[in-house]
C-alpha cells in the first residue's frame, strides 16, 4: 500500500473567485440522467453534475469515450430530460419546460455536430435545409429568410451558390461551415460543439477552429466544446471540466489545469496527449504520476463505490475504495474530487 498522505474530507468549499465581470449564463446543479439497461439495472450516464459557464466563456468538456459528455450535452439542450437536478440558462429554469416553452428556448441554444456529412439530408438541397429552421421558428417571409441565410454564409466564409448544392457535392470543411451557419441562423446565445473538427483533415481543422474563435467574439457567444483533442481545448477554451464515468472530477481555468492538474485522471489524460504529440507512447515527465491507465473504465451500469477512478488509480488507498471524495475548492478557482489531490 502507498504511504499515507494528507486526506481531504472536509465539506465542499465555496467555488473560488471568478473575475469581477463574471456572469453565469448556464448553471447545472446536481444533474442526473440514467437510462434503463434491463433487469432493473440503469446506465449512470450523468450522475450529479454541477457546472457553471460564464457569459462569453468557452468551457472545454473532456474525458474518455463513454464518460457521459454527449449525454450531458443532450440533457443541457433538453433533447433528453434530466431525472433530477436543475439547469438554468440566463436566469431561466429550463428543466421541466412544456413543449411550447421549449420551442422558444431552442432559439437560444444550438448544436454543432461532429459529423458534417451526417448533419444534412443527402436528398435535400442545402438551401432547403437552411430555410427549414427559420420557417419552423416563425420566419415566414422568404426574402427575410434569404437575407438571414446570406448574412450567416458570409460570416462563415461561403458563397450563396452553395445553397443549390447537395451535401455530396461539398467538402467536409464546407459542410462544417454550413453546420455552423445553420446553428447561428436563429441568433443563439449558446452553442454546444461536439468534436466539431474530429471528422476533418488536419489542414481544415485549424480553419474551423479559427472561425469558431472569430464568431464567438463577433456574436458574443458562449460555447461548450466537447473534444478528445486536448490541443484543441488548450487553444480554444477558457476553462476545462474533466469528466469520468458520469461525474466531473476536475474543473479549472485552462492554463491552471494544463500546468497544475490535481486529479490523477487529468494527469493521465495530459500525459497521453503529450506522448501523442511527441509520437512516443512511453514518454513521461517527472511530474507525471502515471502515463497509462490500468485496464478499461468500469461499467457505467455498476460504477464502483467510493472514488469511481480508484480501480485504475496509482494513488488509490483504502479510503478511496469506500468513501466518495467531495468536490473541493481548496481556496482557489480550481476544483477536484480526489482525497489526495496535493500529492
Amino acid at each position: 500500500m502507498s504511504t499515507p498522505v494528507t486526506i481531504h474530507t472536509a465539506e465542499v468549499a465555496a467555488p473560488g473567485k471568478r473575475p469581477a465581470t463574471y456572469q453565469p449564463l448556464l448553471t447545472l446543479d446536481r444533474v442526473v440522467k440514467h437510462f434503463p439497461a434491463g433487469r432493473g439495472k440503469r446506465v449512470h450516464s450523468v450522475d450529479g453534475v454541477s457546472l457553471e459557464v460564464g457569459k462569453g466563456e468557452v468551457l472545454g468538456l473532456v474525458g474518455e469515450s463513454g464518460c457521459g459528455k454527449s449525454t450531458l450535452a443532450r440533457t443541457i439542450l433538453q433533447a433528453v430530460t434530466a431525472d433530477s437536478g436543475h439547469i438554468t440558462l440566463d436566469g431561466q429554469q429550463i428543466t421541466g419546460l412544456k413543449a411550447r416553452d421549449l420551442k422558444a428556448l431552442r432559439r437560444t441554444m444550438q448544436f454543432v455536430f461532429q459529423d458534417p456529412y451526417g448533419a444534412f439530408d443527402p436528398k435535400m438541397r442545402l438551401g432547403t435545409s437552411l430555410h427549414a429552421p427559420l420557417r419552423h421558428h416563425g420566419m415566414k417571409d422568404q426574402a427575410e429568410r434569404a437575407a438571414r441565410i446570406a448574412e450567416m454564409l458570409a460570416k462563415v466564409g461561403l458563397e450563396e451558390d452553395m445553397l443549390e448544392r447537395f451535401p455530396r457535392e461539398c467538402s467536409g470543411g464546407q459542410l462544417q461551415r454550413l453546420v455552423i451557419a445553420r446553428a447561428l441562423l436563429l441568433k443563439p446565445k449558446f452553442l454546444i460543439c461536439d468534436e466539431p473538427t474530429s471528422a476533418l483533415d488536419a489542414s481544415i481543422r485549424a480553419q474551423i477552429l479559427n472561425l469558431l474563435v472569430a464568431l464567438k467574439d463577433q456574436l458574443d457567444l458562449t460555447l461548450v466544446l466537447i473534444s478528445h483533442d486536448l490541443r484543441v481545448v488548450r487553444y480554444l477554451c477558457d476553462r476545462v471540466a474533466v469528466m469520468y464515468l458520469g461525474q466531473i472530477v476536475e474543473e479549472a481555468p485552462r492554463e491552471e489545469l494544463f500546468t497544475n492538474p490535481r486529479h490523477p485522471y487529468t494527469r493521465v489524460l495530459l500525459a497521453a496527449s503529450l506522448a501523442e504529440e511527441q509520437h512516443d507512447p512511453a514518454h513521461h515527465t517527472e511530474a507525471d504520476l502515471v502515463t497509462r491507465l490500468k485496464g478499461e473504465p468500469p461499467s457505467p451500469i455498476d460504477p464502483p463505490p467510493g472514488c469511481r477512478f480508484h480501480p485504475r488509480c496509482p494513488l488509490a488507498q483504502d479510503l478511496c475504495h469506500t468513501t466518495t471524495p467531495p468536490l473541493a475548492w481548496p481556496g482557489d478557482d480550481h476544483s477536484t474530487t480526489c482525497h489526495f489531490w496535493d500529492r
